[in-house]
């Protein structure tokens, strides 16, 4: 019965004073959720810049293609891969890939056929992108892709590669900066994926002279994102932010 008073007296003195009674938040609805990989695919795709034209050779047949105002040949022998691409003809045999794709960089002269072609007209230039593989493939071979970004303007050509990543052909403008950006992605890792996996990206950007160069914070530290991955999906994947330009 006094607790009851006590209650009472309680409540009215509250509702005379008016002031509101704030119930404390929880400690765990201040937390932020977790970064996933959806997430990360969809921060991926709101600053990925859209091709002008896109082009696939799933089977592997096509060695001639127009790109709008543009032809690529696919000249490929027993000694050596060529592409041509309008009047410039160049070699795949010395040509090796910019980021370290798994256990180091890695050579183009693998590849024997073309996936994919991309045009970019971006800031009054144009960009061809090549996706390329190797057919018929066998074992982890059909896990590897490699990359071409041509500059029309300079006949510029980066490569760069992938291993058990995600393999679509993607540009990017991450800054607002009208600085075309590609990210590379590094695995490391089982190579049959029977245990966690780690995927790096890594940011780089296009120069005047048509080259991609890799960028990095005032001091000096390579921007990356950490994708974390698990076998199966078990347990999910983990996505770290912590050397990226912004959060």
């Amino acid at each position: 019965m006094h607790r009851l008073i006590i209650l009472f007296l309680l409540l009215a003195a509250c509702n005379s004073s008016g002031r509101k009674v704030s119930v404390p938040e929880k400690e765990e609805d201040k937390r932020e959720a977790p970064l996933t990989e959806v997430k990360l695919n969809n921060y991926f795709k709101e600053h990925e810049i859209i091709p002008t034209i896109a082009i696939e050779n799933p089977k592997g047949f096509d060695t001639a293609v127009q790109l709008a105002g543009h032809r690529i040949v696919w000249l490929d022998s027993e000694d050596e891969t060529r592409i041509g691409i309008d009047e410039d003809v160049f070699t795949l045999k010395d040509k090796v890939t910019i980021n370290e794709v798994w256990d180091g960089r890695d050579s183009v002269d693998f590849v024997n056929n073309w996936d994919q072609a991309k045009l970019y007209k971006i800031n009054e230039r144009e960009l061809i992108g090549i996706r390329m593989s190797y057919r018929p493939c066998t074992g982890i071979g059909c896990n590897v892709d490699y990359y071409l970004v041509y500059d029309v303007r300079t006949k510029s050509k980066s490569f760069f590669g992938t291993f058990r990543s995600e393999n679509n052909l993607s540009l990017y403008n991450f800054n607002d900066d009208d600085k075309v950006d590609y990210l590379s992605k590094t695995y490391s890792g089982d190579a049959h994926g029977s245990t966690f996996l780690e995927v790096t990206y890594n940011l780089y950007s296009m120069e005047i002279n048509g080259y991609f160069v890799q960028q990095y914070s005032p001091s000096r530290a390579k921007y990356e994102i950490m994708l974390t991955k698990y076998p199966n999906d078990t347990l999910g994947s983990k996505v770290s932010l912590d050397k990226w330009f912004t959060k």
